[in-house]
């Protein structure tokens, strides 16, 4: 859920701010990152589910004869 919010809060934070500044001081390469850090939660979700949660895990381990 952390990886959620640290992803997404500046995106969102961005979008509800950048109506109320009509002359936006907010540089567009600022706007586009905080994009690509909400996508890049969806990188990082199969990497936390892997390490962290054992029962998405058991189906991936390797049969113990």
């Amino acid at each position: 859920m952390s990886a959620f919010i640290v992803c997404w809060l500046p995106f969102f934070v961005l979008a509800l701010v950048r109506p109320f500044n009509t002359p936006s001081p907010i540089p567009p390469w600022v706007s586009s990152l905080f994009l690509w850090l909400g996508y890049a939660n969806s990188l990082l979700n199969p990497i936390i589910y892997a390490t962290l949660n054992k029962d998405f895990r058991k189906p991936f381990q390797y049969p113990v004869k």
